[in-house]
């Protein structure tokens, strides 16, 4: 298999053992534009203008904060906070007007800019957006791969699956991306792929269970030793039990 520069990523991702090579490259790509973002493109114009007009979710501020470069968090976040502050000041000024002369007994107005404004806050992200542009490649490269190159059928064939999320997302952009025919193919080689290991996880997970029982402590571990945490990813597409 000949590869392109795109492409390398994808396959180092099948190449890695895991529960789903979807989640192993959303975790590379968040680290890369942390990375990214608090390096010195903090300083750069384009930059500020894009975190200071979208900011971060919950947890890319927590991931911000914990990587130690205060400074350019801070640089950030000040921006970003006089932004939320100016346009904060028009809409509470809305929300008392739209109140005044309403009735004890009238029913609320529809119409609440604040908690419309307050769920845009806390839902958009400057990083999570960057990783969505970066995952929906990643996709088209694994269908792109999947038509042109046997050995990557192969690869899929022999990995662990996917998490749900990213199962339910493949099925999905596939059947939207594919004709009939290659899809029914792709669908029919990652379905029993899914089930099988959904299964595997399942009987891992018992004999997780069973070996704090007394009877079995003496019993080898075998693949069982680390099941929860790649059940957990398996079915919520996060990592747990990390430094």
């Amino acid at each position: 298999m000949k590869e392109k520069i795109y492409t390398i990523p994808v396959n180092e991702a099948f190449d890695t053992p895991c529960e789903c090579p979807l989640c192993t490259l959303n975790k590379k790509v968040d680290a890369e534009i942390l990375d990214y973002v608090l390096g010195p493109s903090y300083m750069e114009e384009d930059i500020r203008e894009e975190t200071n007009k979208v900011g971060f979710c919950r947890y890319h501020y927590d991931k911000m904060f914990n990587a130690q470069n205060h400074l350019g968090v801070a640089l950030m976040v000040s921006t970003h906070l006089k932004k939320i502050n100016k346009e904060l000041e028009d809409i509470l000024e809305f929300e008392v007007k739209a109140d005044e002369g309403r009735g004890f007994l009238k029913k609320s107005h529809d119409n609440r800019p604040l908690a419309d404004f307050t769920q845009h806050i806390s839902s958009s992200c400057y990083a999570c957006e960057r990783m969505e542009g970066r995952m929906n490649s990643y996709i088209e490269t694994i269908f792109y791969l999947w038509k042109k190159e046997p050995e990557f059928r192969q690869k899929i064939a022999n990995s662990n699956g996917f998490c749900l999320e990213h199962f339910s997302r493949l099925i999905s952009e596939a059947r939207k991306r594919m004709k009939q025919y290659d899809f029914l193919e792709f669908a029919n080689t990652i379905i029993p792929l899914q089930k099988e290991n959904m299964s595997r996880l399942d009987k891992e997970l018992d004999w997780f269970i069973k070996k704090f029982d007394y009877r079995f402590q003496d019993e080898p571990w075998g693949n069982s030793k680390d099941s929860l945490e790649r059940t957990i990813l398996k079915l919520a597409s996060v990592y747990v039990n990390e430094e």
